[in-house]
């Protein structure tokens, strides 16, 4: 009978913060109804998820999508995680969600519940009570990192970092034998298969730092359960990189080597400045010297309560948890490093992984109570140390002097509050900590910080159907928009979303836009086509380009893409209505309106439902069909060189009446084949996408999934043997 209380007792708090987190989560939205639909996760993955999701619900595999073009190699790009059962059970709720807001903030605001939950779990295996371990829970969400770069922006960020804490306390508790190994291998892989690497490297020092803990703690045989959990879910999450591994040869994402050009690298001050909820540091950042929130906030109550903390207690609550202490150290090396280590860049992204094992620490002294003894001394301290993050925050901006102050106020406030009930139960003062970060963030977001102006805020519509009925009927078949976010006029910031949108919003809205969200992109084509990231179009020139021969085809890259809607933005320096001068007005029609002008194809398309975009003299094309996403199938005789509009991403195959033949690009990256002469009553050919390395991958994930299940029902198996047999007079027989 006392098993309910006891679960109630580790599930309740637990749960309760999940509650309260999510409901904390949403002040924020009291100002800014765009909080959580920001920068990439407006222009990239809520859209690409919604393509991701609806392509499930359509009983599709997403694994290449190749109306998105540069940024459809969805297999490749890695960070939309389609081989993480969370991240697809997510893509389907947006999906099915009208309101794009809406549906991020609900997948951003589960993953914040799993970030408190993990840190809670975490602070609790170290040491620290309910009440501070829920402290430390609530905290590290709302940290000012976390809040505004991960889940209001970079949303793959957020989901990769909120599994690391129970990758921490999981692989801990697996490797000292208290919990199956099966806990550790299922939360490693659900952090490997986000595809964030960033993620994969938290998971990599959170194995590194709990052998240094076992090595220290119990030899090198201890070691051994761990390496089999660690393999057995890198083999289940091998399947995720190998593909990127394999596109890199064709992508943009090919910068090695280190550089330091100060991009986003913070200096030892901000890493420093955990308290301080108004402080902007002057960070490099994306064309600014500065940021435009306190990226350094931690917590409001760490800096003040440090004279009160009763550091001698952690030589007995952390002296078996060196793996924390290894963890941090790992962190704040990479974190004050260059600007760009190999593929990995920007490390102000490792500063949530930095304050991860801060908060935990800080749950664990906190538990111990406050100091009694000295109160002048430590009071002048507290004092000193309030003064400070004042000075510091007003120097960085002085202009803010008001807010700089309303800062100092409540902060000493809540201080004071915690220092009058120090001799008060813990409980007490979790609620005072709770109560005062939320208190805070409510200032941050509401009237201090509404958003991360350091990166867009595009404030793209949010109902999915407003672009969607007013591309519907204008942009028919494959569209090529020439526009840029540079061209817009500043007194009408949204004034083109009618007509316009950037990233993957045109996927979303149903429009075949070859422009799109490319996080590696394919280098050729969109150097070809003055493509940026987002999909902007950077050259004056564009059209022009397009009206050029794409290099060994033959035709005009409007032809090899097969176009049939192309729209000119006005303000740009494009031509406006005269850049389609060059057109046929036989095969074009030209619409001027007060933001874009249309020229839409009239003339049918050879092959309408297939791909097929050039052929050379001698080849004779009989039939092309797009069976689905990844496969196409053409009839031929004669011989020469097909070209199709496609990519020629690596992974595309082909074969001629069952022979492989070999597959090629074009200079502009357009997938070409040269076909030997055909059979005298023609020849097929089968034409397949296969993301490279699936098959390795797989078979890698399957042996992992074999090894985590063998390992699990060993240490059962161990686990049972090894259990005491009960003594004879400590078994009760119930009497009737």
């Amino acid at each position: 009978m006392q098993h309910p209380p006891a679960l109630a007792g580790r599930v309740g708090p637990a749960a309760l913060l999940a509650v309260a987190v999510v409901a904390t989560a949403a002040i924020p939205l009291a100002y800014d109804r765009w909080f959580y639909y920001w920068d990439d996760s407006a222009a990239a993955f809520t859209p690409g998820w919604r393509v991701i999701g609806q392509e499930l619900l359509d009983g599709r595999w997403p694994a290449l999508v190749p109306e998105m073009w540069a940024g459809g190699n969805v297999t490749a790009e890695a960070l939309y995680g389609i081989y993480n059962p969370v991240l697809l059970a997510a893509a389907v709720v947006i999906a099915l969600i009208p309101n794009l807001a809406v549906g991020i903030t609900l997948v951003k605001v589960f993953f914040l519940a799993v970030l408190a939950v993990g840190t809670y779990v975490l602070a609790r295996q170290f040491g620290a009570s309910r009440p501070m371990a829920f402290t430390a829970g609530y905290a590290m969400p709302f940290a000012t990192y976390t809040l505004y770069f991960d889940a209001s922006s970079w949303a793959s960020g957020l989901v990769a970092f909120a599994w690391i804490p129970h990758v921490f306390w999981s692989v801990r508790a697996s490797a000292h034998g208290r919990i199956n190994p099966l806990w550790a291998i299922l939360f490693s892989a659900l952090a490997l298969t986000t595809g964030n690497p960033y993620g994969a490297v938290g998971v990599v020092v959170v194995y590194l730092a709990v052998a240094v803990e076992l090595l220290r703690l119990r030899g090198v045989r201890a070691l051994t359960a761990m390496v089999v959990t660690g393999l057995s879910a890198l083999l289940m999450s091998i399947v995720v990189y190998l593909p990127l591994a394999f596109t890199t040869g064709v992508s943009v994402r090919t910068a090695t080597g280190v550089t330091n050009d100060g991009m986003l690298r913070p200096g030892l001050g901000d890493v420093l400045d955990l308290s301080n909820p108004t402080r902007l540091p002057m960070i490099e950042s994306f064309g600014d010297p500065f940021l435009t929130m306190p990226v350094g906030y931690l917590a409001w109550f760490v800096v003040p309560l440090l004279p009160w903390m009763r550091w001698r207690t952690l030589r007995t609550s952390l002296t078996a948890a060196s793996s924390l202490v290894v963890f941090f150290a790992v962190y704040a090396v990479l974190l004050l490093g260059p600007s760009q280590l190999w593929l990995f860049r920007w490390p102000l992204r490792l500063l949530e992984y930095a304050q991860l094992p801060v908060i935990v620490v800080v749950a664990v002294v906190l538990s111990a109570g406050l100091e009694r003894d000295r109160l002048r001394l430590r009071f002048s301290l507290t004092g000193l140390l309030v003064a400070c993050q004042f000075y510091t925050a007003w120097s960085s901006v002085p202009e803010d002097l008001g807010y700089h102050a309303t800062a100092l106020g409540v902060v000493a406030v809540l201080t004071a509050l915690v220092l009058i009930v120090r001799a008060a139960d813990a409980r007490i003062h979790a609620a005072v900590f709770a109560a005062g970060t939320a208190a805070i963030l409510a200032l941050q977001t509401t009237l201090w910080f509404p958003g991360n102006y350091t990166v867009t805020p595009w404030f793209f519509p949010r109902q999915a159907s407003f672009t969607a009925d007013r591309f519907a009927d204008r942009y028919v078949g494959n569209t090529f928009a020439v526009a840029d976010t540079e061209n817009i006029p500043l007194d009408q910031p949204r004034s083109q979303w009618g007509d316009l949108v950037f990233g993957n919003q045109w996927q979303a809205a149903g429009v075949d836009a070859v422009n799109s969200y490319a996080g590696i992109s394919y280098a050729d084509f969109v150097d070809s086509l003055c493509l940026n990231y987002y999909g902007g179009v950077q050259c004056s020139d564009a059209v022009a380009r397009l009206e050029r021969t794409a290099p060994g085809t033959g035709v005009s890259w409007i032809d090899a893409l097969r176009l049939e809607t192309i729209v000119v933005q006005n303000s740009g320096p494009y031509g406006g209505p005269r850049a389609f001068d060059g057109l046929s007005s036989t095969d074009w029609t030209v619409t001027d309106g007060p933001i874009v002008t249309i020229a839409r194809r009239t003339t049918a398309l050879a092959f309408p439902d297939g791909r097929v975009s050039a052929t050379t003299t001698g080849l004779d094309v009989q039939d092309d069909v797009t069976t689905s996403a990844t496969r196409e199938r053409l009839r031929y005789s004669g011989s020469g060189a097909v070209t199709f509009a496609l990519l020629a991403w690596p992974g595309w195959s082909a074969t001629i009446d069952g022979r492989p033949v070999e597959v090629d690009a074009t200079p502009g990256g357009l997938l070409q084949i040269d076909l030997p002469a055909a059979a005298e009553s023609g020849s097929t050919v089968d034409l397949t996408y296969t993301p490279p390395g699936q098959s390795l991958g797989v078979g890698a994930a399957v042996a992992g999934v074999a090894l985590a299940l063998a390992h699990s029902v060993l240490w059962s198996v161990r686990r049972r043997r090894a259990a005491p047999e009960p003594r004879p007079e400590a078994i009760h027989t119930a009497t009737p």
